[in-house]
């Protein structure tokens, strides 16, 4: 039977219309689903607290209303004084139109200030006959027409004036029933989720949950005491400087400090334009600005930091969006909304496969890891963002594990796409050359440039046996078949000089007989070999039987920079052909060859040597290790 296959367009459809009908629902239910995420959010905030009550021996369900109730009557007269205040304002502001008149007068040059006076100084200065305005036409009586509509029964305007009062009051007792019942059965609610989702999952589902539930409570109360903190200090300041309805202006500031970047500049408004209308000068707009920029500095700088540590685990600009989002979803309410809800999102992303579009485009972790990101820029031909993305991973993480970390994962790419994904022999080419000049400046110190375009770079020369510091144990490095090879050998050698360990690095076009002639003239300690796949297994072990075959004695180790997966397969081919030891990474490489030549003891090459040639011949070396021994 002949399987259906999808087409590419259906499989782009079906999102983007799960998409349009999610918005569609978040839109058209706001009435249910807004209460229903304000219930949850208070959930969350009160729960510790109910947990708290209980703690000293209180049942849950009188535990949840004590603290269902209490919440409730301090947002009630909270809401009530502002209420007052707000009342008062719009009663009071009109009083002040002659100053709020002057004031702008004032900043149009029409008074007596210095302004006024310079800009009637530039009026004089600029030449021009002054324009003669025709005196007005006296305007027509116009003749006024006025409708008066039938008169209106009480029922009809009862209903009229108690509506706007009714729905809100339907929506918080709607919040209040649902906090109390979420409360008392919370248990019950994370099973049913579990149960829902879980679907085998058990493990996967508890973590989201947890994740979920901490980060976003711990992210609420926070910010929380942070923006009451802030509102409680803001007003009173702004009740010492003498601007009216303080506690207003505090509230305010601790509401619209939910709402991301843009908040805390709408907090500052509303007083100072109070300020400016009704101070008879220009020192308390000024004291307003002053003490919001003293607070907000601590705030930022300091105390959030401290508190919120990693931060909410939201980019910047995903927060930006996500508050533009909700706040066409749902008006103002999706602004305070907008971060709980952005972070709960993050987090099913980073647990949930099918949701991981989620974290990828809103979380805060790097899009692309240290070493894809070093390939990609090198790909792009783009070397100092590259050199960049090195020096920063050496500053976060050391400069001993970027050879791991990046350098070496980085080049196992150019190797796969050479061979699969038509990656071309000049960039090829390009991402080894730039990476030599990268280790050139990596080993030169954090000051020292990267050399890739240097013509004396092009090629692997052999190390002359000179240049070898005194005292330094000699390892010879060879490369099983390909340059990449080469430039792991490169960063073996920078990590063994603190070690006392000089790697001289054989090219690879040097030819197995002569490998052997070196060994037998200058005696190294051990030899490494370097495979890189694909390709290179098969000259590995041709190389580790000839040597093997003339020093039966001498540590052969080989490190494999290819899938993990095929470790036991070359292990057994290479312990075969007379090697000691398999690696699969440079850290791990450098701590076998200390184990192996202990760089602290002085040491006889001549002798060495001599020993080794003086015993007898064997095809293989069998030591006194089983496969997998090499351990980092």
């Amino acid at each position: 039977m002949a399987t259906t296959r999808s087409s590419p367009r259906l499989s782009y459809l079906r999102p983007l219309m799960a998409l349009v009908l999610i918005v569609a629902i978040l839109f058209w239910a706001k009435p249910v689903i807004v209460p229903m995420a304000l219930a949850v959010l208070l959930a969350f905030v009160l729960a510790p607290v109910v947990s708290a009550i209980q703690g000293r021996g209180l049942r849950r369900v009188p535990a949840v209303l004590i603290t269902v109730v209490l919440t409730f009557l301090i947002i009630g007269l909270v809401g009530w004084i502002v209420g007052a205040q707000i009342h008062a304002l719009a009663q009071e502001l009109p009083t002040h139109r002659k100053e709020i008149d002057a004031k702008i007068a004032g900043l149009r040059g029409d008074g007596e200030g210095t302004i006024a006076k310079l800009l009637e100084m530039f009026r004089e200065i600029k030449k021009g006959e002054p324009k003669v305005e025709a005196p007005a036409a006296p305007a027509a009586k116009e003749m006024v027409v006025v409708a008066q509509s039938p008169e209106t029964s009480s029922l009809e305007l009862l209903i009229t004036a108690a509506g706007p009062v009714l729905e809100p009051l339907a929506q918080a007792g709607l919040i209040v029933i649902l906090v109390i019942f979420m409360l008392i059965q919370r248990e019950e609610l994370r099973n049913r989720l579990i149960g829902l989702l879980g679907h085998g999952q058990l493990t996967g589902t508890t973590r989201v949950l947890v994740d979920a539930a901490e980060r976003v409570s711990r992210f609420l109360l926070t910010q929380l005491l942070i923006n009451v903190g802030f509102g409680v200090l803001f007003a009173f300041g702004l009740f010492f400087i003498g601007v009216p309805y303080a506690f207003l202006w505090g509230f305010l500031a601790l509401v619209l400090r939910f709402v991301p970047y843009v908040g805390s500049l709408l907090a500052l408004a509303f007083p100072l334009v109070l300020s400016f209308a009704v101070a008879p000068g220009w020192t308390q707009p000024m004291l307003v600005i002053g003490l919001f920029a003293v607070l907000e500095v601590i705030t930022a700088d300091v105390v959030e930091p401290i508190l919120f540590g990693h931060g909410t685990g939201v980019t910047p600009i995903a927060l930006l969006i996500a508050a533009a989002f909700w706040t066409w979803i749902w008006g103002p309410i999706g602004l305070v909304l907008s971060t709980p809800l952005t972070v709960f999102l993050v987090v099913l992303g980073q647990h949930v496969p099918r949701l991981r579009v989620f974290a990828l485009l809103l979380g805060d972790k790097p899009a692309l890891e240290p070493h894809v990101s070093f390939y990609q820029r090198l790909l792009a031909r783009d070397e100092q963002e590259a050199n960049h993305v090195v020096a920063e991973r050496a500053q976060a993480n050391g400069q001993e594990n970027i050879y791991d970390d990046v350098l070496l994962p980085a080049l196992a790419l150019t190797r796969r796409d050479r061979k699969n994904a038509g990656l071309s022999a000049e960039d090829e080419a390009f991402i080894f050359q730039a990476t030599k000049g990268i280790l050139q400046s990596v080993a030169a110190g954090p000051k020292a440039e990267p050399e890739a375009n240097s013509e004396d770079n092009t090629t692997t020369t052999d190390t002359p046996v000179g240049d070898q510091p005194r005292g330094s144990v000699l390892v010879l490095g060879c490369a099983a078949h390909h340059e990449a090879e080469e430039l792991t050998l490169q960063m073996l050698a920078q990590l063994l000089k603190s070690d006392g360990c000089h790697l001289d690095v054989v090219s690879t076009k040097a030819l197995p007989a002569d490998i052997e002639t070196r060994v037998g003239q200058e005696c190294p300690a051990l030899v490494f070999i370097a495979i890189f796949p694909p390709g290179g297994l098969v000259q590995a072990r041709y190389l580790c039987k000839r040597l093997r075959k003339r020093f039966a004695k001498l540590p052969i180790v080989v490190g494999y920079w290819g899938d993990e997966r095929h470790y036991d397969k070359v292990l057994v081919g290479v312990r075969a052909a007379g090697a000691n030891y398999v690696t699969t990474s440079l850290l791990q490489s450098r701590s076998q060859i200390r184990a192996l030549v202990n760089p602290p003891a002085a040491v006889d090459r001549q002798a060495v040597g001599r020993d080794i040639l003086a015993l007898p011949k064997r095809s293989t070396a069998v030591g006194n290790h089983t496969p997998g021994s090499a351990r980092p």
